[in-house]
């Protein structure tokens, strides 16, 4: 796995780690940065399989420094439902 840049610049009406986030799923899912977009269903478009399911949530720990695990990522279905754990993620580990 390559390693991802530690980006946290907070850009207007994005999540502050969304550029690692996408980052992240161009390496696990092999697409490209321009076909990843909030709405965009993990599984049903961006064609997300089991193996690169896990390889995102190790990636996520890793990177984010986050306990993640493979029963956080059932509840994530959108590229935004990500971003929205990882952000409340990162605020509950901030307290």
């Amino acid at each position: 796995m390559k390693k991802i840049g530690d980006r946290r610049m907070k850009k207007s009406g994005k999540t502050e780690y969304e550029a690692v986030i996408r980052q992240i799923l161009v390496a696990c899912l092999g697409c490209d940065e321009q076909d990843i977009s909030g709405e965009k269903h993990l599984v049903d478009e961006l064609y997300a399989d089991s193996i690169a399911l896990i390889d995102m949530v190790i990636m996520i720990s890793e990177q984010l420094k986050l306990d993640m695990n493979e029963e956080d990522i059932i509840d994530i279905n959108t590229v935004n439902d990500l971003y929205l754990w990882v952000e409340n993620k990162k605020s509950l580990c901030d307290k």
